[in-house]
């Protein structure tokens, strides 16, 4: 399915060839993030992700790097977690050539201008102002900071207006230099492609990626004695909100495909229990969904809805009712069966295109420096006990894990906090 290898300077190089891809797609991640940032410069790796498309020695501006690629139809982005930064192009198999060659231009040669640079703080800070008036999205952030709080795991990845406004090329070039390195990227080829060739292509493109230590991101400071809550009041239609515990299970944690398993049958589809009883059968909420959130140090069990502002208390109080039902009834073998062979087909769905396959395996390695193939996942999901779901449900589902993110109408918070209680 796929080969792992080191190239001369370090590089791990992921490739995966597709037969009968009309496709290739290039990806390069790089092990760095919002996680990887101090304070002062909290925002700064998204910041980046932006100045790359901006420019090189070869390709002037961004019109010169956005034109080239839309001349070959190729669909092409990047992306920005807490973890790490992602490049990727996907075009027409006989274009691997120039898709290798802009994604390196750009890590490789980026110009960083000052008065691009200076623009392109306008576009972040709208870039912000947009998620901000975006309640679905910005509930999220808001779950980040009540959980983490005021280190890297709680800020938000964009960064802040003030902070944005503060760079200049020096801290651009200083991060650029420092996480940008040769042994803290991997590169990621799956489509079709000339299996024989492409170790040497991409050699070719990147050598002169620099070498560098791979730098060390803060250590996650962790403390909740007590279920806690935030609400942002802001005039809306719709109340937004995420319920979600902590689970202290990273994403290489062996506990991992139980949390899923748990996750889709309380909310991983239209006929899991949250989705019957809270939408279909008591009209509470049009969008609700339960699932993980999981790095290599962090992790939490969420479930998001989009609530009618009327019955936001009755359907906070039937939701974690829910969860209450499955953590002293547990759940059931039929339900654990279907939840496995959901896995199984989606897992199959979710790597059909050489895009989507190339971010399964270099997330993977870009996160644990090990990846799973399809038959070890399933393998693993297989292995799942009906014991361990219910003794996990038990474990997770405490009050002193809870935490509550709100966007809505609604300024009293002790209202909230009231209703907070699955113990």
């Amino acid at each position: 399915m796929f080969k792992k290898e080191i190239l001369k300077n370090n590089i791990r190089l992921i490739t995966a060839p597709m037969r009968e891809a009309m496709t290739v797609t290039v990806l390069v991640l790089i092990g760095t993030g919002s996680k990887y940032e101090v304070k002062e410069m909290s925002g700064i790796s998204h910041f980046l992700e932006h100045m790359i498309f901006k420019g090189t020695k070869k390709r002037k501006d961004t019109l010169a790097i956005s034109s080239e690629l839309d001349s070959i139809g190729a669909e092409y982005n990047a992306f920005t977690s807490n973890e790490y930064t992602g490049y990727y192009v996907k075009a027409d198999y006989t274009k691997i050539d120039l898709a290798l060659d802009v994604v390196s231009d750009m890590l490789l040669n980026s110009k960083f201008n000052p008065k691009e640079i200076e623009k392109e703080k306008g576009v972040v800070i709208e870039e912000i102002n947009m998620y901000k008036d975006n309640p679905m999205r910005q509930v999220s952030n808001n779950l980040g900071n009540l959980i983490y709080g005021d280190q890297p795991a709680g800020w938000d990845i964009a960064g802040t207006k003030d902070i944005i406004r503060s760079f200049i090329r020096k801290d651009v070039n200083k991060y650029f230099l420092s996480h940008y390195t040769s042994n803290n990227t991997v590169v990621c080829v799956a489509g079709n492609f000339d299996k024989e060739k492409i170790k040497d292509k991409v050699e070719k493109y990147f050598s002169g990626l620099r070498h560098g230590s791979k730098k060390e991101k803060e250590k996650v400071f962790e403390d909740q004695k007590n279920s806690k809550s935030s609400i942002e009041y802001k005039k809306t239609d719709q109340t937004h909100m995420i319920l979600a515990f902590r689970s202290f299970i990273p994403i290489a944690d062996e506990r991992a495909p139980i949390l899923s398993i748990l996750a889709n049958i309380l909310g991983g589809n239209m006929s899991s229990r949250l989705f019957i009883n809270i939408r279909e059968k008591q009209g509470l909420a049009y969008y609700i969904n339960a699932g993980t959130d999981s790095s290599t140090d962090t992790g939490y069990f969420y479930i998001r809805a989009g609530i009618d502002n009327k019955r936001v208390h009755n359907a906070i109080e039937g939701i974690l009712n829910e969860v209450k039902k499955v953590k002293y009834r547990g759940v059931t073998e039929t339900e654990l069966r279907r939840a496995k062979d959901y896995f199984k087909g989606k897992m199959v769905m979710d790597i059909e295109s050489s895009d989507e396959l190339a971010i399964f395996l270099g997330s993977q390695e870009i996160l644990k420096n090990e990846i799973l193939t399809l038959e070890d996942l399933i393998k693993r999901i297989e292995k799942v006990k009906l014991s361990q779901v219910n003794n996990l449900a038990k474990e997770i589902f405490q009050d002193k894990n809870l935490n509550l993110a709100l966007i809505g109408p609604f300024k009293n918070k002790k209202e909230f906090d009231g209703l907070l209680k699955v113990d």
